[in-house]
């Protein structure tokens, strides 16, 4: 077929007046198209067709298409004006921040009605004058908000899904009347979207940065490109069309992706973009017990200072947490060992970082719960490695199971509505693995969010050794206790009880949860690296052989400063080496989910984890770099 032109063609355009709208009509009026542009506000067409080289080839029609009826009129006032219409660009939207549970009845119906029951009535009114003719062009703005579940976007996902849906089926239907229906994803623009967005509970909108997407013109220009192109669907950006194929294919690798993304919005945080994800501080290295698998045990015997973090650590980090997202005072010892722990956690809370630890809770009193829950923490996971008295005592040597549960239960009891957010840490291990439903029904008597299913994956020395219960391959072990694990978890599920779990045997990510590129580990004693487990290097084992766990530091707080540190040629290294893995692996998948029908999905990740750079020494024999 021709090229399509836009030269003399006779175009209603829909939100003319908003950003993306006035680019499209300015770029239609240099190319010779006669236009009947629409939006709700008369002085913004009145100001828009004053911009215009040819005045007298554009028309402006007042229009509110929240406002059923208005559809139908305007396409009669728009034939009227120039005896008929060939190109209809439906382009008027409007956007809503709001949770799914949350979305009034009224504001959905609004949002319907603009970007979906007009845009609908406005084809259809187009129908008969272009079905007289033989020929028409139908031009559709969609997103792909329409194809993934993006977190407050989903009554706008919702809206922009059924008319594609529709223009699809309509498009299919149409073509032997010589009918074109187009629809176009253009991703994120430059415009002022958001800001006009409906939103309820002050919803923030996803844009991290004061100016969110690409060029308005520039998108602009790509639209009248697809536009003047065959019917179908166009997708101009590649990572929307990707996570669009990939909510279908592997919902779970996209929820993943999302879960980040959610728990901010859900707190209502910005999402103005901090250069720092985490930064994982060690409050303290020392602990109150002897459990039989701690790493750290011998460690913390040796250290200075207690193995306690001093102020002076601290008041280098303080400087930075308004960079930073979330602050874990977790390390390889007892946070509740550290006294400045409550006052730390509301220096971070007023920064407006996230805030949490772990804790084997023996320390968490009524008193120290009080102030802790003051200070504003979000989260506070207790290890509990056994469902009953006589387990728990075994395995936390020192500790005492009654008064822990007491002490857990208090947080449910003290906490307003649900923060913090509370779980129990289960080490799965030969001698309490059996606990598995008993420790879901523990957390449901104590009122716990989340249970986290663990392996006992760290380990130096002979402390941990032997103790996991991960192979380096698919046995018939490991999948009896695959199978005991989606139990417990399928039992969590029905009592409302959030699980999460690794790996019995390994899956190689493209890089960790810690993930270095946007996170740091600060030592107790103020020494900063990639993660507590290149940290505190040392002999250890990595499904099953012996191996020795490198020390990489960056440099050392207060001495050194932190920025300078995530400067050095370690940290780019670090970096930069995990950033190449996640592009090779993303790449890989993005084109089978793009280029081809998907194929195997085992095979694509094969093909992916094959393709990835090797990780950097000490990471390669690390169990988390292999979600285990």
């Amino acid at each position: 077929m021709n090229k399509f032109s836009f030269k003399q063609k006779n175009v209603l355009i829909t939100g003319a007046s908003g950003g993306l709208g006035s680019a499209l009509t300015k770029l239609l009026a240099d190319r010779g198209a006669r236009l009947v542009v629409t939006s709700r506000s008369e002085k913004a067409l009145n100001e828009l067709i004053s911009n215009l080289p040819l005045k007298e080839d554009a028309v402006s029609i007042s229009a509110d298409l929240s406002e059923p009826g208005e559809a139908a009129r305007l396409v009669q006032d728009a034939i009227s004006a120039f005896g008929r219409i060939d190109v209809l660009i439906n382009n008027a939207g409007v956007g809503y921040f709001a949770l799914m549970e949350e979305a009034t009845e009224e504001n959905i119906r609004r949002l319907f009605e603009v970007n979906t029951f007009s845009p609908l009535a406005l084809i259809k009114a187009m129908l008969p004058e272009m079905q007289k003719k033989g020929s028409g062009r139908l031009v559709n703005i969609v997103s792909c908000a329409g194809r993934v579940p993006i977190p407050t976007v989903g009554v706008y996902g919702g809206s922009k899904s059924a008319l594609a849906i529709m223009a699809n089926t309509m498009r299919l239907e149409l073509a032997p009347q010589g009918i074109d229906i187009i629809n176009i994803y253009p991703g994120t623009v430059a415009t002022a979207f958001e800001e006009h967005a409906f939103r309820e509970e002050e919803r923030p909108g996803l844009c991290p940065k004061d100016i969110c997407g690409q060029p308005r013109f520039r998108i602009a220009q790509e639209i009248l490109e697809a536009a003047a192109g065959p019917p179908g669907e166009v997708w101009l950006e590649r990572a929307g069309k990707w996570y669009s194929t990939a909510a279908l294919i592997w919902p779970d690798y996209v929820d993943r992706r999302l879960a980040t993304l959610r728990d901010q919005v859900i707190e209502k945080k910005t999402l103005k973009q901090r250069p720092w994800r985490l930064f994982q501080v060690e409050s303290a290295i020392a602990c109150n017990l002897q459990c039989i698998m701690c790493p750290w045990r011998e460690m913390a015997k040796k250290v200075e200072n207690r193995g306690i973090m001093t102020p002076a650590v601290w008041g280098a980090i303080r400087p930075y947490l308004d960079r930073v997202q979330s602050v874990d005072f977790t390390g390889g010892g007892e946070p509740l060992l550290q006294p400045k722990l409550a006052e730390w956690i509301t220096d971070a809370t007023k920064a407006g970082c996230e805030t949490g630890f772990l804790s084997n809770g023996l320390l968490l009193t009524e008193d120290k719960l009080k102030k802790i829950l003051d200070a504003g923490i979000n989260w506070i996971c207790i290890s509990m490695d056994g469902a009953t008295a006589e387990m728990y005592n075994k395995i936390r040597v020192g500790s005492n199971f009654d008064r822990v549960c007491e002490n857990l239960a208090n947080i449910a009891r003290l906490r307003k509505g649900k923060v913090p957010k509370t779980m129990i840490n289960f080490v799965l291990m030969d001698i309490n693995v059996h606990q598995m439903k008993e420790i879901v029904q523990l957390a449901v008597r104590l009122g716990v969010d989340q249970v986290n299913f663990k392996q006992c994956d760290v380990i130096r020395g002979q402390q941990g050794e032997g103790l996991g219960l991960f192979a380096s391959e698919e046995t018939r072990e490991t999948r009896r206790l695959q199978k005991s694990l989606n139990k417990a978890r399928r039992l969590a599920k029905r009592l409302n009880i959030e699980t999460t779990a690794f790996a019995f045997t390994p899956q190689e990510l493209a890089v960790c949860e810690q993930d270095p590129r946007d996170s740091v580990f600060i030592r107790y004693d103020g020494a900063v690296a990639p993660c507590i487990n290149l940290a505190l290097g040392g002999p250890t084992t990595f499904l099953g052989k012996d191996v020795t766990m490198p020390s990489v530091h960056y440099g050392r707080l207060p001495g050194d400063d932190l920025m300078d540190l995530w400067e050095t040629e370690s940290c780019q290294f670090y970096r930069k080496k995990f950033q190449a893995r996640i592009e090779k692996y993303d790449r890989i998948i993005m084109d089978n989910l793009i280029g081809a029908s998907g194929g195997n999905r085992l095979k694509v990740l094969k093909e992916a984890q094959e393709a990835m750079p090797d990780p950097p020494k000490g990471c390669n024999v690390c169990h988390y770099l292999f979600d285990i």
